[in-house]
């Protein structure tokens, strides 16, 4: 048994997810700050901001004997706190070593945590002395500093997943909890009275089974909704690590960006936040190599010199649409029209719309680049974006306006664990369409369906909508019975649309997702399954996936380049 009164893989988890935080807080303190380096004044509430940071940190650390931890957050401390006392001015130059010092701080706390090598730091902490000598007033040397020693790192390098929940919400649940036990018990009484025949009134005691049961529905109800509430967290986390980024990317391209960030507060399922980091990061990036011009190209255009990049969350239904727009030159179709053509994804003579043209970017190895650089040219990131929205069962769409910029709309589901269904059955099998997939239903009749060599369609709303045939689509088999009308399920995904015939349907209600076995492996059209309430199993059904197979008809443009099994 352990000697050490406390778990120390419990204290380094904890130590990990608030030196998180205070590494955020140290970004928007060093951006904030680095306007004022111009006139050597520094306001000292954001520089006390940054010394209590770098405290805590190095208190936290000293405390877990991560001491090279400890040690460089320490150096980094006694930098602001001459800053603060006035014996170091500010500089651009000081602040440039300060954000350096800053990501080295984050790699030493990944190492003393998942028990990596520790990053080399002489020939940075050589740098940082300089600057201080070469600035300081008095000529006064902070001198002290923590012996390093070798964090043991008895954390592993596979970090489990926490999330911090306010103990209000765990209030609530165990009130509910409290709840569901009384109403539990109820049933077993009522069921124990009725099996050995204890009462002269079955009828009222199946009455009161009756509100029983319709009580533990409420509070399962709202069970399930305290739960949800729970797994959500702000996609602050998220959104917070962008200014920095835009900034070191403006620099490094010589450009001159604003970035403002709107609706952090919104709250988003912990899973979904987890994943949504890498391709905003890409679709960021994004903007500020292709969309935000030079400062010299935007003023010869009527431009300002500093480009706009808005991040932007919101709730719309039961939904968070995420939106990454700029204000540069938009998306040039003619040269994507140029790309389609050299690369055999369009037919020469062709008309292709605006929004066909604009789904040539989620082709994989497309890129309108003409050089090759570190953030773009090599035709790898927007199908790699387009397919890690897809795994959060989410949708990412594209609209540009020549010189005016462009704008990436991703739209998320509040939780990956529960939704909301549309059950049908098709040759007999059950499945699941995502409520937020469907646009409506419709029953026709089976002559309005229009036949060609490109598949099926009808005429809807004055505009053509393509169909799939849905037990052809699944090879079930089976001869459609069509005497009563065609069903239609109409599906949405990607700003698409395609009718998706059915033989029943069953009606709506929330399912549990639960992912394929690996065993099974990818099936096109297919993104998990669930367990119904009478036990019965039904897929779930993925549009996305549906609608981009239909977009594999002759003439039409590839828009992903993975084939699924079927």
């Amino acid at each position: 048994m352990s000697e050490e009164p406390f778990d120390r893989a419990e204290l380094i988890r904890y130590f990990k997810d608030e030196s998180d935080e205070l590494l955020q807080q140290l970004d928007a303190d060093l951006l904030k700050l680095e306007p004022l380096a111009a006139s050597s004044q520094a306001d000292p509430e954001i520089v006390n901001s940054i010394f209590r940071s770098l405290h805590t940190i190095k208190g936290s650390a000293g405390m877990l004997e991560l001491h090279d931890v400890s040690t460089f957050a320490h150096r980094l401390e006694n930098v602001c706190d001459s800053v603060r006392n006035g014996r170091l001015p500010l500089s651009g130059n000081l602040i440039e070593i300060l954000f350096e010092g800053r990501d080295l701080l984050t790699a030493f706390i990944r190492a003393g945590t998942e028990g990596a090598q520790a990053p080399p730091s002489a020939g940075f902490t050589e740098r940082l002395e300089a600057v201080v000598q070469r600035h300081t007033r008095t000529g006064d040397e902070e001198a002290q500093h923590v012996a390093a020693e070798r964090a043991g790192g008895s954390a592993g390098k596979v970090r489990p997943r926490t999330i911090r929940v306010d103990i209000a919400r765990l209030d609530v649940l165990l009130d509910l909890v409290g709840e569901l036990v009384i109403t539990k018990n109820r049933i077993v009484q009522i069921s124990t009275m009725l099996t050995r025949g204890e009462t002269a009134d079955p009828a009222g005691l199946i009455a009161e089974l009756s509100t029983a049961a319709a009580l533990l529905a409420r509070t399962s109800a709202d069970l399930q909704e305290a739960v949800m509430h729970a797994r959500m967290v702000r996609i602050a986390g998220v959104f917070e690590r962008f200014p920095r980024v835009v900034r070191d990317l403006a620099k490094s391209r010589g450009k001159e960006i604003e970035l403002t960030i709107e609706g952090s507060e919104t709250d988003l399922d912990k899973t979904i936040v987890d994943e949504i980091g890498e391709p905003l990061m890409h679709l960021v990036r994004n903007c500020v190599d292709h969309g935000i011009e030079s400062p010299k190209r935007r003023r010869e255009c009527g431009k300002e010199p500093a480009g706009k990049i808005e991040l932007r969350a919101a709730h719309e239904g039961n939904s968070v649409v995420v939106q990454i727009g700029d204000d540069g030159s938009g998306v040039d179709l003619e040269r994507v029209r140029e790309r389609g053509l050299a690369l055999g994804l369009i037919a020469a003579g062709a008309q292709h719309s605006e929004r066909e043209l604009l789904e040539l970017l989620f082709v994989p190895g497309f890129s309108t680049a003409r050089s090759v650089s570190e953030l773009s040219g090599r035709g790898v990131g927007m199908d790699v974006v387009r397919r890690a929205i897809g795994r959060l069962s989410g949708t990412l769409e594209v609209a540009s306006r020549p010189g005016l910029g462009t704008t990436f709309t991703i739209r998320l589901p509040l939780t990956l664990a529960i939704l909301g269904a549309l059950l049908v059955r098709i040759a007999g099998e059950l499945y699941a369409i995502p409520l937020d997939a469907v646009s409506e239903s419709l029953r026709l009749d089976a002559e309005q369906i229009e036949r060609s060599e490109s598949g099926d369609a009808v005429m809807h709303r004055d505009r053509l909508l393509p169909l799939i045939r849905g037990a052809e689509f699944f090879e079930l088999g089976g001869v459609p019975d069509y005497s009563k009308g065609v069903l239609i399920v109409v599906l949405r995904a990607a700003n698409r649309e395609v009718g998706l015939i059915v033989d029943e349907f069953v009606g709506d209600q929330e399912i549990v997702v639960k992912p394929l076995s690996e065993l099974v492996g990818p099936i096109a059209g297919i993104a998990g399954g669930t367990i119904l309430g009478d036990g019965s199993i039904a897929l779930i059904l993925d549009p996305s996936v549906m609608i981009s197979e239909v977009d594999r008809g002759p003439g039409s443009i590839v828009v992903s380049g993975t084939m699924h099994q079927r």
